[in-house]
């Protein structure tokens, strides 16, 4: 037990991570003392806004080494943060990182390893599994509503004026474009170098649907079109990837995800949708901003409209007033509560890299042009793995 504040560090304050970070700020349980960006201006700025007092670092290294932490948020670029997330976890400091949680099988493991060997509590802060309809579908699924669960489906397909390019001196991010521009010198962002797989992001939308089908990912196959987008000027990367999945449930899984090009947002979610088709009911969220989720049952064959939500009833302020439609503040909320409790974590570090490797092998199924991969089962015991 903890009883005092959870002293947190921050490392990667770009827009996202400075977003999260105050929603810690927020929460009465948590103090921000130690910051870091590996470019000083964007430290600086952040500072301002969440703890004049932090200290404030560009090396991650000295910043764990150095203050006395609890936890620490990485919101890096995401290929980077494993490495970063287990150095803390090493010294003996929780981690919470942004999703994906790795982009490598061998960064997969590394996570594992590393939390088997040193206890700390890793999280992965995936959010949107903690909407109020997954949740309302997840307890369905518990009670049988569903049948056998047979096909589950999501799409992220979210385009966006993305920051391609960053200014390592300022931290001033070029948005809009993926042509570099003549006569500064700038650095891609993490988003131009692995929107060349969208289905890398594929963690958003395979998070909540394992957590209603159960299980993991067994087997992955991936295609998409081709490297070189069809929409954004002079820049490699698939417009779309589709994955398909079975699972150790017998559930066959249909995942879509895409950056690159337009598409029309969806009802609360943005651009996510999501649908779970069973023997006895098939519930389907709303496909536009003005149509509606709805549930269909084979007893009497007819589809009905719904009030499912985003929304969760009988939660505190700082979850309903979280971002995301409500969804920011799980993730914050389960990491305090699991260090100055020392309860389980939710999102743990094995349902983190059971979302981030058939990411990870969908992305190499794809550039093979459709081949079958099969994901090995992380919780066998790292000996096994050996």
């Amino acid at each position: 037990m903890l009883n005092r504040k959870v002293k947190l560090g921050v490392i990667g304050l770009g827009p996202r991570g400075v977003y999260v970070a105050r929603l810690y700020a927020k929460h009465p349980d948590c103090e921000i003392v130690a910051l870091c960006d590996r470019v000083r201006p964007t430290v600086d700025q952040a500072a301002a806004v969440l703890n004049p007092d932090a200290k404030r670092y560009t090396d991650f290294e000295s910043m764990l080494r150095n203050e006395p932490l609890d936890a620490v948020l990485i919101a890096a670029p995401p290929d980077m943060q494993v490495d970063i997330a287990c150095y803390a976890m090493e010294k003996g400091i929780h981690v919470t990182t942004e999703v994906p949680a790795a982009y490598t099988m061998e960064q997969c493991w590394s996570l594992v390893r590393t939390v088997e060997k040193t206890g700390a509590k890793y999280q992965l802060s995936e959010q949107t599994r903690y909407w109020g309809f997954i949740q309302e579908w997840r307890k369905m699924a518990e009670r049988g509503d569903f049948g056998h669960i047979l096909l589950a489906e999501g799409e992220y397909l979210h385009y966006g004026e993305w920051d391609y390019f960053i200014d390592p001196l300022t931290g001033e991010r070029l948005y809009g474009s993926a042509t570099p521009p003549e006569g500064r010198v700038v650095e891609p962002t993490w988003r131009n170098i692995r929107f060349y797989n969208p289905i890398y992001y594929l963690p958003h939308t395979l998070s909540p649907l394992l957590t209603i089908t159960g299980g993991r990912v067994t087997k992955v196959s991936c295609m998409g079109t081709r490297p070189q987008s069809y929409y954004v000027d002079n820049y490699k990367a698939r417009d779309i990837e589709v994955a398909l999945m079975h699972t150790s449930t017998d559930t066959v899984l249909r995942v879509a995800a895409g950056f690159t090009s337009p598409h029309g947002p969806r009802k609360e979610t943005g651009y996510h949708w999501y649908q779970v088709k069973g023997t006895e009911q098939t519930a389907e969220w709303a496909r536009t901003d003005d149509d509606s989720p709805r549930l269909w049952t084979a007893k009497d064959h007819k589809w009905r409209n719904t009030d499912w939500t985003t929304d969760v009833q009988d939660v505190s302020n700082f979850i309903r007033e979280s971002g995301h439609g409500s969804a920011d503040g799980w993730p914050v909320v389960n990491f305090l509560q699991a260090i100055r409790e020392d309860k389980p974590i939710d999102m743990d570090v094995y349902k983190a890299v059971e979302t981030a490797a058939p990411a990870i092998l969908a992305a190499e199924s794809s550039n093979m042009g459709g081949v079958l991969l099969e994901v090995p089962d992380f919780r066998k015991k790292v000996s096994e793995h050996d």
